[in-house]
C-alpha cells in the first residue's frame, strides 16, 4: 500500500512539473513572438537568419519564377482613399525595377496563397517603382530593397521593413493591424517611432558601389546584386581610380548609352530566358564575353530619368579619362533633358509623373555648369530658389551655388 501511495505521489508531482515546464515554454515563445514583432515593426533590414538568407546561400544557376498572387494597384491618393473607406491600412511594395531581391520576394512571399489571401482581406495592396518615385523612397524606404511599408490612410508611415518572407510578413502585418483595430490611438505612437527610425536611416552613409565586372567593365550594385545602376557607374567615373573609371565609361558607352542622347537607368543582374527560366547573375556574370553573348544580354531599363542621367553626364564631362565621343554624348543627354523634361526651369523626373524633385533639380544645375552652360542652370535654380527654400535657413551648398551662378561666365577656349 505504501509503494502504491508513493507511486501516486510521483505521478502527481510529474504532472505538476510538466505543467510548469509547459507554462515556462509558453512564456518564452510569447516573448520571442513579441520580440520578433517589435523588431519587425521598426524600419530596417532583417538579418539573413530571419529572412531565409536570400542571396547568402549557394544560389542555383537557374530558377523558375512563381506567379504573383497579390492584386497590387499603383500607389496614389485613390488607394489611400479606398483604404480610408474600408478602414484598412495600405501595404506598399516599393523597389526599383532592377532589384533581384524584390523579384525574389514577389516570387515567394507574394506568390504564397495564404499570404495573398490575408493581404486581400486585410490591407489595400499597392506597389511603386522607386526609380520613378524617389519621393516615396524618401518617405517610406528603409535603405534596402524591397521595402514593405504599412501606411495609415492619411499617408503616415506606421512601420516598414525589408525582405519579408511569408513566415515574417503575416505575423508582422497581422500584429500591427490587430493592434490598431483594438487601439486606434496607438497610430500616433507608431507613426512617431517610424519617423524617428527613418531619420536614422537617412543619416546613414550610402554604401559604396559593389565589385567590378572584369569582363565588361562597370560595377555591380553589391556582391549579391549583380545589377548595374547608372548612379553606381557615375560614382566610379568620378572617383580617382582612373582604371576603374575608364572601365565604367566603356560599359556605359556600350550598354547604357541611348541613341541620340540619354542613358539607360540600369541593367538587370540576371537573364530572362525564352524558356521562362531565369539565369542567376552569379552564373551569368561568371562567363566570358562569348558565353554571355551566346546566352543573351540582360535587359536594360531604357527610361530617361533626369537626375541620374544628369549625374552621369556631369561625371563624363568632368572625368579626365572620358573620350571626346563620350563627352559629346553627355552634352546631347543634357540637351535631351532640357527639351523633353524641362519646362520654364521646372525639371521633371521623367516625361510623366513626378516633377520638381529637388535632387533632380540640383543634378541638372550641376551638370549644366559642368557643360559650361550657366544660363540653363540659372533658369532651374531661379524656380527653386524661392521664399520657402530660403526660409529653411542657411545651407552651405545652396549659398555656394548662388555665388557660382551669380559669377560672370568663364570664357571657354
Amino acid at each position: 500500500m505504501r509503494n502504491v501511495e508513493r507511486t501516486e505521489e510521483e505521478k502527481a508531482r510529474s504532472k505538476r512539473v510538466h505543467a510548469l515546464v509547459m507554462i515556462v515554454l509558453g512564456a518564452i515563445m510569447s516573448l520571442c513572438a513579441l520580440a520578433a514583432g517589435l523588431i519587425a515593426m521598426s524600419p530596417g533590414t532583417f538579418p539573413s537568419w530571419m529572412t531565409g538568407g536570400w542571396g547568402r546561400r549557394e544560389t542555383p544557376a537557374y530558377r523558375v519564377p512563381a506567379k504573383v498572387l497579390v492584386p497590387f494597384v499603383d500607389f496614389h491618393p485613390g488607394a489611400l482613399a479606398r483604404a480610408a473607406a474600408q478602414r484598412k491600412l495600405v501595404l506598399l511594395h516599393l523597389a526599383p525595377s532592377w532589384s533581384r531581391e524584390a523579384r525574389l520576394m514577389e516570387e515567394t512571399t507574394y506568390a504564397d496563397a495564404e499570404t495573398a489571401e490575408w493581404i486581400s482581406k486585410n490591407v489595400v495592396a499597392t506597389r511603386a517603382d522607386a526609380d520613378e518615385r524617389p519621393d516615396l523612397a524618401y518617405l517610406y524606404g528603409v535603405g534596402a530593397w524591397p521595402t514593405t511599408a504599412l501606411i495609415h490612410p492619411d499617408g503616415r508611415l506606421l512601420a516598414a521593413a525589408a525582405r519579408l518572407t511569408p513566415k515574417l510578413l503575416l505575423p508582422w502585418a497581422g500584429l500591427i493591424g490587430e493592434t490598431l483595430r483594438e487601439h486606434p490611438d496607438k497610430a500616433d505612437g507608431l507613426a512617431a517611432d517610424a519617423r524617428r527610425r527613418l531619420s536614422a536611416v537617412r543619416r546613414r552613409p550610402e554604401p559604396p558601389p559593389g565589385p567590378d565586372d572584369a569582363v565588361w567593365g562597370g560595377v555591380h550594385h553589391s556582391p549579391t546584386e549583380h545589377a548595374k545602376t547608372l548612379a553606381d557607374q557615375a560614382l566610379v567615373v568620378l572617383s580617382t581610380d582612373a582604371v576603374r573609371a575608364k572601365a565604367a565609361l566603356g560599359f556605359v558607352e556600350r550598354f547604357m548609352s541611348l541613341p541620340g542622347g540619354g542613358y539607360a537607368s540600369s541593367v538587370v543582374g540576371e537573364l530572362s530566358l525564352p524558356s521562362g527560366l531565369i539565369e542567376e547573375g552569379s552564373s551569368y556574370f561568371a562567363k566570358d564575353d562569348a558565353g554571355r553573348r551566346a546566352a543573351g544580354l540582360p535587359a536594360a531599363d531604357r527610361r530617361l530619368f533626369a537626375g541620374p542621367s544628369a549625374d552621369m553626364a556631369r561625371a563624363v564631362l568632368l572625368s579626365p579619362v572620358s573620350s571626346r565621343a563620350q563627352k559629346e554624348h553627355a552634352r546631347r543627354t543634357l540637351d535631351l533633358i532640357w527639351t523633353r523634361l524641362a519646362r520654364d526651369g521646372r525639371v521633371m523626373r521623367a516625361e510623366e509623373g513626378l516633377a520638381d524633385w529637388p535632387p533632380d533639380q540640383w543634378s541638372v544645375i550641376e551638370a549644366e555648369l559642368a557643360a559650361g552652360r550657366p544660363g540653363r542652370a540659372r533658369a532651374v535654380f531661379a524656380r527653386q530658389d524661392g521664399p520657402a527654400l530660403r526660409a529653411q535657413g542657411p545651407n552651405p551648398y545652396l549659398d555656394a551655388l548662388r555665388r557660382r551662378l551669380a559669377a560672370p561666365p568663364k570664357s571657354r577656349p
